[in-house]
């Protein structure tokens, strides 16, 4: 995976900002959000690395 994608960039900028809207605001909405986040960053990582 190229660590310099946009995409990447973006979706590691999107669970930066959950992780501290969970650590000042600790609810089960914004626990989901950040799995959720943290899932999707796994998936588009293993479909990033296949080869093309």
């Amino acid at each position: 995976m190229n660590k310099n994608h946009p995409v990447y960039h973006s979706l590691v900028s999107r669970l930066q900002s959950l992780r501290d809207q969970y650590r000042h605001h600790p609810t089960e909405g914004n626990r989901y959000r950040l799995v959720r986040q943290e899932q999707l960053i796994a998936q588009w990582v293993q479909v990033s690395d296949l080869p093309s």
